[in-house]
């Protein structure tokens, strides 16, 4: 990721006038970070100090080596003048995070164990040559067969022990190997740090708040929710949880953190639009180059966003703030993110909301299953999309997958996962009157489908089965409903054309039967071709 932002350069090192009146070496703390959703995180390091009048040179030691050069470093203290901005390489260990530590530690008793596993399984294997050698020393009599079987038993209790150290060191040398590469991902490159040198021009005598911040690559966020369908009370508990993730490097301990849908990037402008221009030639004369089209430019860029949104209030664990063009979500907490990677789950919005709950059926393309779904209208929820839901009904995890985008105050059919209370039957009927094939100047093709729905359950259930009627594109294809078929309760559903359903609250038990029968009538001369559009 490379945002195109208006900060200093990370390199660059800009000449600059007057004397420094002191150099001031400052330790400044990860206080704040901004993690985007499609990779990044803006770190911000701060800290006071106290400072004279006059031209300093700050130097903020001990960044991470993953940050991004193409954002740098940029300095900000309220009350001054930030004259230049230049980084320096310390080629010195970084001193480890308490988590860094605690990992090296476990890193190391993990290799104390195995080394102490291997060392008992050599003793085993001295026990064993030396058992062996005394069975080949060979001997006669009664006191000899004696030793015998006392050298057996032994060696099958050794190799019962051998076999039982093996597995032990199969698995601590597996748990040495993922120790090794979590320590390896701990961030950064190992040896290398940089520092910050700031150039600062402070009016007056007195203390200041320095702001540091540069933007690291590996740090991540994603949305996924924890969703009860309640079917008693017919709502949908909707948590919102923040999945974030980091290895920069750097430990994010005690910080304010917040998460963003912008989605920094090098492409920032729509590409220009050049003339056409249109010449003749001779077509006999070969010899001339024919003109070729201006040079091609990509698509635009698709829009992020559509319109100003106001601020969502609800009771949320996170204050969330929304612009022309992104979410931003800032959690009521301080909160941890370990340098190792592991996902941090953050409850960032939870809301209740009415539900009309249907099980819905598209035989056509899955003949035996229905699915459960929540009608709702979105409120106290932000607008967001790429969502992964865990889904649960009445407690019980019923499965997990994608979710429809969210779009504050709109209504949307959230799915629940498959509903084995709804029997789904799937009968062709043969044409009753024959008229399917060919008949003098037109060919007839007829469709005669049962759809037989059994409501297995203990309690009333909606639901509702989807299905087509084909729609002639041709003024010579006609289409009719043959006398049998069951009336649709909705035509050409979200604006769909053809697409119908069925809908209707079974009892306990009810068996429902959707005759879907229609014919097609085209030309003799032509060939019906099919399409989705």
């Amino acid at each position: 990721m490379k945002p195109q932002l208006s900060m200093l350069p990370f390199l660059a090192i800009f000449a600059t006038s007057g004397v420094y009146a002191d150099d001031f070496d400052l330790k400044a703390s990860v206080e704040a970070v901004t993690v985007y959703q499609t990779g990044g995180a803006l770190v911000h390091r701060q800290a006071s100090i106290n400072l004279p009048a006059g031209n300093h040179r700050i130097t903020v030691s001990g960044l991470t080596s993953s940050l991004d050069s193409s954002y740098g470093i940029n300095a900000v203290a309220d009350g001054t003048r930030v004259t230049n901005v230049h980084s320096t390489t310390t080629y010195l260990p970084p001193e480890p995070s308490a988590d860094q530590m605690a990992l090296n530690k476990r890193l190391q008793d993990a290799r104390d164990a195995l080394a102490k596993t291997d060392n008992a399984i050599a003793s085993t294997d001295m026990r064993l040559t030396y058992l062996q050698g005394l069975g080949e020393n060979g001997g006669s009599g009664k006191d000899w067969q004696t030793a015998l079987d006392f050298i057996g038993d032994k060696t099958v209790a050794l190799m019962a022990e051998k076999h039982t150290l093996e597995t032990k060191r199969a698995g601590q040398a597996e748990l040495v190997r993922a120790l090794e590469q979590e320590t390896s991902a701990s961030g950064g490159r190992p040896g290398i740090t940089y520092n910050a040198v700031i150039n600062i021009d402070v009016p007056k005598a007195g203390k200041y708040a320095l702001d540091v911040n540069y933007l690291v690559r590996s740090a991540s966020w994603g949305i996924s929710t924890d969703a009860n369908l309640m079917t008693d009370e017919k709502k949908a508990d909707i948590k919102l949880m923040a999945e974030v993730s980091q290895s920069s490097g750097e430990a994010w301990e005690d910080v304010a953190l917040s998460l963003s849908t912008a989605r920094p990037s090098w492409t920032i402008g729509a590409p220009v639009m050049n003339p056409e221009f249109l010449r003749v030639h001779d077509k006999d004369d070969l010899r001339r180059p024919v003109e070729t089209a201006a040079q091609f430019s990509p698509p635009a860029p698709r829009a992020m966003a559509d319109s100003q949104m106001e601020r969502l209030e609800s009771k949320s664990m996170a204050r969330q703030t929304a612009t022309t063009y992104d979410m931003n979500f800032t959690l009521n907490k301080p909160a941890d993110i370990p340098t190792n990677g592991t996902p941090q789950q953050f409850l960032v919005e939870s809301v209740q909301l009415p539900a009309d709950i249907v099980s819905r059926v598209t035989p056509r393309f899955d003949g035996e299953n229905a699915y459960v779904y929540a009608d709702v209208t979105l409120e106290g929820l932000p607008r967001l999309s790429n969502i992964t839901a865990k889904l649960s009904r009445d407690g019980y995890y019923a499965g997990r997958g994608r979710w429809p985008d969210l779009v504050p105050g709109e209504e949307t059919e959230l799915p629940f996962g498959n509903d084995s209370g709804i029997k789904v039957e799937t009968i062709t009927s043969p044409s009753r009157d024959g008229d399917t094939g060919f008949f003098g100047k037109k060919n007839v093709e007829e469709e005669r489908l049962v759809y037989r729905v059994t409501n297995n359950r203990d309690k009333k259930a909606v639901v509702e089965v989807t299905d087509r009627l084909p729609v002639p594109a041709h003024e010579d294809v006609k289409v009719e409903l043959l006398k049998g078929a069951t009336q649709a309760t909705t035509k050409d559903v979200d604006s769909k054309a053809g697409v119908i359903t069925w809908k209707k609250e079974l009892a306990p038990g009810e068996v429902w039967e959707i005759h879907h029968e229609y014919r097609i009538t085209y030309p003799a001369d032509m060939v019906l071709i099919r399409s989705g559009s």
